[in-house]
């Protein structure tokens, strides 16, 4: 507890903005009291500096290391809460408080947060174990419920998304961490699909093997897991979908859809006693 008769400190930094108060105060209490403030003010803004400033080197050393970006955003945020504790807490016993409060009072207050506040440090514990598991990264694009949108941050309490459409959505880690996380980009190969209507009275078969001797020469496209192709009816409008996989790394998802399609298109419009890529002739009234 702060003491009852207060008198200046002669070994602080503040002892003559001490003396000068009470120079001019009669009750002799209003400069130690300032002084005890000033010192306060002045022990946590210099551990808040420090704390900055280790944050500053571990993270550059971790970027030199090449250290997991998200392990990175971990380790800044439990420095940045650490901070923040240490240098309110020293604050507080610099000021006059008494340690032995200050851990009655930190017992009790941290009961009382738990009961008030479960949800909230139930979503903190969820970020940060997301942010050791891993399930995905900065960047990847995942579907948590309805939402869609590649990782933009994940903080102590929320997981933000940029969804297809260019908006932000805030989901809490309690949420991301209890459902079911489809993360569309974990793998370098992907999925694709590209579909063609099939002409009247034409034969399945052959035009299955023509397409797929003729989407095998696409560049870029991975033999395994190997093409499938699946004849389909949609609104009544009979199509064949084909199924193949690229490295997202290396490929264009866009460009290859388009590139299949393209060859589709050919395979359906040429004779098939035609060569693969010869478009049949116009037809002339």
């Amino acid at each position: 507890m702060i003491a009852s008769t207060p008198t200046c400190d002669s070994s602080n930094w503040f002892d003559v903005v001490c003396r000068s108060i009470q120079s001019h105060d009669q009750s002799g209490l209003v400069g130690p009291l300032v002084e005890h403030l000033l010192s306060a003010i002045a022990i946590f803004i210099v551990l808040y500096l420090v704390g900055r400033l280790t944050r500053l080197l571990v993270l550059w050393a971790m970027r030199r290391g090449r250290a997991d970006r998200q392990v990175r955003t971990l380790v800044r945020n439990l420095i940045t809460v650490t901070t923040y504790v240490v240098a309110l807490i020293s604050a507080l016993v610099v000021y006059g408080v008494n340690v032995a409060v200050i851990l009655t009072a930190a017992g009790v207050g941290t009961v009382a947060i738990g009961l008030a506040f479960q949800d909230l440090l139930r979503n903190v514990l969820a970020g940060i174990w997301l942010l050791l598991e891993q399930p995905f990264r900065l960047g990847d694009t995942i579907t948590v419920l309805d939402q869609t949108g590649a990782v933009q941050n994940i903080t102590l309490r929320t997981t933000t998304l940029r969804t297809g459409i260019g908006e932000l959505a805030i989901l809490p880690n309690l949420t991301v961490f209890t459902g079911i996380v489809i993360n569309s980009t974990h793998y370098d190969t992907r999925r694709l699909s590209a579909g063609v209507r099939i002409p009247a009275e034409t034969d399945l078969a052959d035009l299955m093997r023509r397409a797929r001797a003729a989407v095998m020469e696409v560049p870029g496209i991975e033999a395994k897991p190997a093409i499938v192709f699946e004849p389909t009816l949609d609104r009544e409008i009979p199509l064949l979908r084909c199924h193949f996989w690229v490295d997202r790394r290396e490929q264009d998802p866009d460009a290859m859809t388009a590139t299949v399609a393209e060859r589709l298109w050919e395979v359906v419009e040429t004779k098939p006693d035609a060569e693969p890529g010869t478009a049949a002739p116009t037809p002339t009234k």
